[in-house]
């Protein structure tokens, strides 16, 4: 069986006031991620239980993340 891929382009519009919000969430986002990515450079640790338990309040705190 011969597998195929698509690809879409999507493009949202929304209002400015929505586009503030998003760009804002776009942010706290990055920045969280970029907060792992620092942890797992230090401490080489790829275990996604080990992660959880050691990043998972941290990053609901730090960033103001829903689980």
């Amino acid at each position: 069986m011969e597998q195929m891929t698509i690809t879409a382009k999507v493009q949202i519009a929304v209002s400015d006031t929505d586009k503030v919000l998003l760009n804002e969430t776009m942010s706290v986002y990055r920045d969280a991620c970029n907060y792992v990515s620092d942890y797992v450079f230090r401490t080489h640790d790829l275990k996604q239980f080990s992660l959880n338990k050691v990043l998972y309040s941290a990053l609901r705190e730090m960033f103001g993340l829903k689980s």
